[in-house]
């Protein structure tokens, strides 16, 4: 074998070899880019999956669950059109192409063809299927050159999202329109809530009957005012029911139905159901027609105003004597319940009775007269 032969077959050895490495580092790089991008997009998919089901969430954790939706969209995004899995194993497949060749090269050098035209077609071939499979590489690899710029663009697009909920919570926070942050309880009080519409043929309507079984707040005002309007124009002698059952909600809200009560010429009967605390035990102590409490039911009292509602007892007098005048004339509890310290007190039907917040205690509802 004559020099140059030899020096092109080593050549080729060690192109094979180089190139083998090479592809071998890259497809090992883009199978840990694959997992790099697809992990973070399933725990950020999960997290928002599991914040945005779970119910009460607070605002704020809204907002991470809507960064997390898009930041695994973006992950998503890049491992879709990025593809480092494919292309991981497209350089798996230039290491197995590059071993043929390697084959190739061993065969040629050990059966070196004698006759001329012979040899220099199987260098020919040699040649181009190397340069090829060169060229193959070289296209996947010039992505990964590209890879900077995927991460500027990832970089940037987290920027903006960053971007973009800070300005909108600082212009929520310089807004005028801006409400004082809600407490747990008022956030309570407004979720659930959903417009009410007045619909004169509901049965319950027809049959003088006012459910309210959500939070004391501004609807549930809008619909017991409403029907208690309403219902004492048709017929202002025949009583009307209000069945309660709530774990409370806004005082002045409360208030708003009592005097809705007082102002209707049609006695308005009240019924306890199950829990009706706080805000729900005002309304039914007022009512104007009889007080009843089903069997097993509790109401509860307590003398202190959350911030939503206005500044606590403690620190107004008059919002503290109003809850006293209340108390005293729709009740007889001992005015010592009535401080300016937060209490609450648990009554069952009997208790209630004996403290004249109730005046009948029933088995089971008022049966509906046809």
């Amino acid at each position: 074998m004559d020099y140059k032969t030899q020096k092109l077959i080593n050549d080729w050895k060690q192109r094979v070899n180089d190139d083998q490495k090479a592809n071998t580092a890259l497809a090992k790089r883009f199978n840990q880019s694959h997992y790099l991008i697809g992990l973070p997009a399933i725990v950020l998919a999960i997290t928002a999956g599991v914040m945005l089901l779970t119910e009460n969430v607070a605002p704020n954790f809204r907002v991470v669950a809507g960064i997390a939706g898009i930041l695994a969209g973006i992950f998503s995004t890049v491992q879709t059109f990025y593809a480092p899995a494919k292309k991981s194993e497209n350089h798996r497949l230039v290491v197995s192409q590059l071993a043929h060749v390697r084959r190739d090269v061993e065969l040629f050098e050990r059966f070196l063809p004698e006759k001329k035209p012979e040899k220099k077609q199987r260098i020919r071939e040699i040649d181009d299927s190397l340069l090829n499979i060169e060229d193959h590489a070289l296209g996947t690899e010039t992505v990964v050159q590209r890879w900077p710029w995927v991460l500027v663009g990832f970089a940037g697009s987290i920027a903006m999202i960053l971007v973009l909920a800070l300005g909108s919570n600082w212009l929520g926070r310089v807004s005028p329109s801006e409400q004082p942050p809600l407490d747990w309880v008022s956030e309570s009080v407004q979720q659930g809530t959903e417009t009410w519409e007045f619909d004169p043929d509901d049965p319950l309507v027809q049959h003088r009957i006012i459910l309210v079984n959500t939070w004391i707040n501004e609807i549930a005002t809008e619909k017991v005012v409403t029907l208690l309007t309403y219902l004492n124009q048709i017929d202002n002698q025949e009583p009307i029911t209000l069945y309660l059952t709530s774990i409370g909600g806004y005082t002045k809200d409360a208030y708003a139905i009592a005097h809705a009560m007082q102002a209707s010429e049609a006695p308005v009967d009240t019924v306890a159901l199950g829990d009706c605390f706080s805000a729900c035990t005002k309304v039914f102590m007022s009512g104007t027609g009889e007080r009843i409490m089903i069997e097993n039911s509790r109401i509860a009292i307590h003398t202190h105003a959350y911030p939503f509602d206005g500044d606590p007892y403690s620190n107004n007098t008059v919002l503290y004597q109003r809850e006293r005048e209340f108390f005293q004339a729709n009740s007889d509890i001992p005015l010592d319940w009535i401080s300016r310290e937060e209490k609450f007190y648990y009554l069952s039907p009997e208790d209630a009775l004996a403290y004249q917040l109730a005046d009948t205690i029933i088995a089971a509802p008022p049966a509906i007269e046809e």
